[in-house]
């Protein structure tokens, strides 16, 4: 188990050898949790990594971030982060469409943000992270970009 965004999220590796479904286990804080099944499909469908897929338009304000899929069709959810230049989260949400507004829930179907964003700062770094997931929860698409807001 790693750390990601400095600890607010965990990333599990599995090394298998064949594509099979798995379920993550974990305890935290005395109580355990399982994830929803996921089907490993590294070999037939690895996760695309593409960074040149997302757009970031800061001219009205706060960051519109516009994404497209890449190779596969059946991403379902999108997963997107915003991070500060110490890869600090401040917002993590969940959207069917491929568009989200720092910080607007409008389009927003899971957040999992703990206490409200802060507001970004001009002249400031971040990055962007967003992951396309499919039906079995399997992550089609990861993408990374780091912007300067203005």
């Amino acid at each position: 188990m790693f750390d990601v965004f400095n600890g607010y999220l965990k990333k599990f590796e599995v090394d298998a050898q064949v594509e099979k479904w798995v379920i993550v286990a974990f305890e935290e804080d005395g109580k355990k949790h399982l994830s929803n099944p996921i089907h490993l499909k590294h070999k037939s469908k690895p996760t695309e990594y593409l960074p040149q897929n997302i757009s970031i338009d800061t001219s009205l304000g706060m960051p519109v971030f516009i994404w497209e899929d890449g190779l596969y069709d059946d991403t379902k959810i999108y997963f997107q982060v915003v991070s500060d230049a110490q890869d600090d989260l401040l917002s993590g949400t969940y959207t069917f469409e491929r568009m989200f507004t720092y910080y607007e829930l409008g389009n927003v179907v899971l957040n999992i943000t703990k206490n409200a964003p802060p507001s970004l700062m001009n002249n400031t770094d971040y990055s962007f992270t967003l992951r396309g997931v499919s039906e079995d929860n399997w992550v089609n698409q990861f993408s990374a970009v780091d912007f300067e807001f203005k």
